[in-house]
């Protein structure tokens, strides 16, 4: 039999995540079942993979949150700033409000500088940090809208962010423990962030590499020689490269993919 040339990854998420659903999308052809671990409380991820593995033999994926910024907890999940408005930048141990947004971030302060612009979500909430002293992070909003918990935030940072949040590590070993060895490494920037995946594994996995920045699509011809396949995550990418410009980035990935004989 000829082997599938087009494979199908599917996200599970709170409306496909039972058993009939499963099992539909199972005999429709999907190949790949992706848990994504940025929506995902970690002490729940065990136990979603043992019940998938109930429902179908199809491939479990788990997908990294990555080297990116999010929001953390907002109270109520629901905040509305306004333009011209001032806040406080703080890390994600404290809830968020009208006056503090948080961000995931384990010291905001040691990264973050005046005059850097972030943007929240895809409607996005504009702010620039206005001023840094001492464990304070002030910024002002240039467009206002409504804030929410666990949101991702495009920024101008020429910072190296970590390829690995903790709870990518947790979910590493979780993931070795139960046999899982089929990981999209979200927010690859290099070569290098492939071959530390692999490292956590022994070697015996396979690594999507995701491109959804900036840096990732610069360096996607090394990515490209370490992953398994490539996949291409329009929607982060938007953040940080124009919308309009967004076909051409698609076209020059796949292309510099094709040259290198890795699936895309």
């Amino acid at each position: 039999m000829k082997q599938k040339e087009v494979k199908i990854i599917v996200t599970v998420g709170p409306s496909s995540y039972n058993k009939s659903i499963i099992n539909k999308m199972d005999l429709a052809g999907v190949d790949i079942l992706r848990v994504n671990l940025s929506h995902t409380c970690i002490g729940d991820l065990e136990g979603i993979i043992n019940q998938l593995r109930e429902w179908t033999e199809k491939t479990i994926c788990i997908d990294t949150e990555g080297a990116q910024i999010r929001t953390g907890t907002i109270r109520d999940n629901n905040v509305k700033v306004d333009a011209h408005e001032v806040v406080e930048l703080v890390d994600a141990g404290t809830i968020g409000d009208k006056s503090h947004i948080p961000l995931t971030l384990e010291e905001p302060w040691n990264i973050l500088l005046p005059g850097s612009v972030l943007k929240i979500d895809f409607n996005p909430v504009i702010l620039q940090v206005i001023k840094v002293e001492g464990r304070k992070v002030t910024g002002r909003i240039l467009e206002g809208g409504i804030v929410k918990s666990n949101k991702g935030v495009g920024h101008d940072l020429d910072v190296h962010l970590p390829a690995f949040t903790s709870k990518d590590l947790h979910a590493f070993k979780i993931a070795k423990r139960v046999g899982i060895n089929t990981v999209a490494l979200s927010f690859a920037s290099s070569a290098r962030d492939v071959v530390d995946l692999r490292g956590y594994f022994d070697g015996n996995v396979v690594v999507i590499s995701k491109i959804e920045s900036a840096i990732g699509l610069s360096n996607v011809d090394d990515i490209c020689k370490e992953s398994d396949a490539i996949l291409i995550d329009r929607g982060d990418l938007s953040r940080e490269v124009p919308i309009e410009k967004i076909p051409f980035a698609q076209q020059y990935i796949q292309k510099k993919a094709k040259e290198m004989k890795t699936p895309v």
